[in-house]
C-alpha cells in the first residue's frame, strides 16, 4: 500500500461516487484526480466509491451543479418518461416474439415470461443485447426457465436434491413436452383447457 502523500495525492479531498454530473464537472476542473476504489464483499468486485480532487475544483463543480440543478432535473424526468415507454414497448415485443414462437402459450403466461425475463437491472436473458434484438433462443431461454419453475417439479426436486444439474436432467423431458405442445399451438399437457 502507498500513503496518499507517497502516491501524490496530498491536498486533495475525496469527493464521494453518486453525482454523476458533479464528479464529471469536478474532473473536468482538476488537475489532478485519482479515483477511490473499494471491494464490495455484496458484489464480489472492485467499485468506484469516489474521486480525489482538489477543494477548489470540488468547490467549483459543487456552484456549477447547483446552477443547473433545475434543469438536470428536468432533463432527467423527461428521460426517465422515454425509458419508461421505450420498457413497455420492449416488453411488447418481447411477449409477442414468445407467441410467434409458442403460440400454444396461454397470453398470461407470455406477458409474466417478458416481465420476468425484461426486468430491469436483474441481468436475466431479456436484458441482454441478443434479447432486446428478440433473438429467437434468448427468447426460448427466457422460455424454458418459466416451463422450468411453472410447469415442472424442478424446484421442489432442487430442494429435495440440491443437486442442479441432476434436478435439471430429471424434468427436461417434461419441459420438452411443454414447449412442443406450445409450438403446435396447443396448451401444455395437464393444464386445464
Amino acid at each position: 500500500m502507498t500513503c496518499v502523500r507517497c502516491a501524490g495525492l496530498e491536498g486533495l479531498e475525496v469527493l464521494p461516487s453518486g453525482d454523476v454530473a458533479m464528479t464529471r464537472r469536478t474532473q473536468a476542473l482538476s488537475a489532478r484526480v485519482a479515483a477511490v476504489i473499494g471491494w464490495s464483499a455484496k458484489l464480489k468486485r472492485w467499485e468506484r466509491r469516489g474521486t480525489f480532487a482538489e477543494p477548489g475544483a470540488i468547490a467549483e463543480a459543487r456552484r456549477l451543479c447547483d446552477a443547473d440543478a433545475q434543469e438536470r432535473e428536468r432533463s432527467r424526468e423527461v428521460a426517465a418518461g422515454r425509458r419508461e415507454i421505450e420498457q413497455r414497448e420492449y416488453l411488447g415485443a418481447f411477449r409477442a416474439a414468445v407467441v410467434r414462437l409458442f403460440p400454444g402459450c396461454p397470453r398470461a403466461e407470455a406477458a409474466e415470461i417478458a416481465a420476468h425475463a425484461c426486468e430491469k437491472h436483474s441481468g436475466r436473458v431479456g436484458r441482454s443485447a441478443a434479447a432486446k434484438n428478440l433473438n429467437e433462443e434468448m427468447v426460448r431461454l427466457a422460455v424454458i426457465a418459466h416451463v422450468r419453475h411453472l410447469h415442472t417439479t424442478y424446484d421442489q426436486t432442487i430442494d429435495r436434491t440440491k443437486d442442479k444439474r441432476g434436478s435439471r436432467a430429471a424434468i427436461r423431458r417434461d419441459i420438452r413436452a411443454v414447449l412442443a405442445a406450445w409450438q403446435r399451438g396447443e396448451p401444455a399437457p395437464g393444464a386445464s383447457p
